[in-house]
This record gives structure tokens, sequence and C-alpha cells, in this order.
């Protein structure tokens, strides 16, 4: 039987950092990880490029609940298939965080928060132009996403990704003690 992986689990706005963050750990740490995250899927053409408001295309009610229900999934059998995993995930709902938590119960999970200066967020998404025009201050002040529960750690990449902020991520994985802040909504 294949030991479980274990899973850093990197949530943070849109531009954020969170990607280039996983990459900077994937090369840093003395074991493999695999760089997972929804963008992937999407840049892949996983999903179909048509999307209604209504119908079988309706990606807000139909497509998406499903293809973030399959993410999480996935997430768990990679894991449980023995594969470290570093997870670059925006968690927007308090039922994606239960859910998370419950198809991952018995990992070894290290939630790491990545916040970023909202006008750095706003440079970034415009920089890249591939992002709706305020999508990562929606993330913020909508969606509300490092007020759904308690991180393992925290970290801001306001300043960029750095050699010193990625070992320092990797300190804070490598010292962990106890279960992940994942499996206490309200914190421990």
């Amino acid at each position: 039987m294949v030991d479980a992986g274990r899973v850093i689990l990197l949530n943070g706005a849109s531009s954020s950092g969170k990607s280039s963050l996983a990459r900077r750990l994937q090369a840093s740490l003395d074991v493999p990880f695999l760089h997972v995250s929804s963008d992937q899927w999407v840049e892949a053409g996983v999903i179909p490029q048509r999307r209604d408001d209504e119908g079988p295309f309706n990606w807000v009610d139909s497509m998406r609940p499903r293809f973030f229900d399959g993410f999480h999934r996935t997430i768990a059998a990679m894991a449980a298939a023995g594969n470290n995993l570093i997870v670059d995930h925006i968690i927007e709902y308090p039922p994606w965080r239960a859910q998370l938590a419950q198809l991952l119960t018995g990992l070894d999970v290290f939630v790491v928060a990545v916040v970023c200066d909202p006008l750095e967020l706003q440079r970034r998404e415009l920089c890249r132009g591939d992002r709706r025009s305020g999508e990562a201050l929606a993330h913020l002040h909508e969606n509300r996403i490092h007020e759904l529960g308690p991180v393992d750690f925290s970290v801001d990449t306001t300043a960029g990704i750095t050699t010193t902020l990625t070992h320092t991520v990797i300190a804070a994985w490598e010292q962990r003690s106890g279960p992940s802040a994942l499996f206490y909504p309200g914190g421990r």
C-alpha cells in the first residue's frame, strides 16, 4: 500500500502570487511535489468555451459548481495515490472549505494564507491582462476568503516571492505539529 501524499494548500486571492510561490516551493523542497491548480485545467482547455446564463452551459449555476466539486475530489485522489501536492487555490465559499476538510481528512495538510496588499493585487491583475477587473478584490471583500477559517501559516507576497519568503514557508511546514487548521473551522 502506498503512503498518502502530503498537501500544501495555498489559499489566496487571484493575482496574490500563489502560482509563483508554488513553483518556488516545488523547486526548493527536498522531495517531489506536484503543483495543482484549477487554472491549469482552464488553460488546458478542459472547460467548454461556451458559457451561457441558462441551460446546460450555465457556468455559474451548473458547470462551475460541478467543476470545483471534481477539482476538490481530484486533490484528495491524487494525495491518496501517494502524490505530494502544492495546491494553488482560492477557497471562495464556506462549503468549499468544509468539502476540502471532509475529503482531506486523514491526510497531512498544511494551509497557507497567501495575502497581498489590495493595491498590489489590482496592479498585478491589470498587468496580467487575463483576469476580470476587480476579481482579486472581490475575493477579499465579497468572498472574504481569508475569513473562512483558520490557517496553519500566513505569508505576505506584496513585495514578491523571494528565496527568503519561500524558505520561511518551508520552515513553517517542516516545523508543523498536530492536525491542520483546515480540520478546525472555528480555530484551534
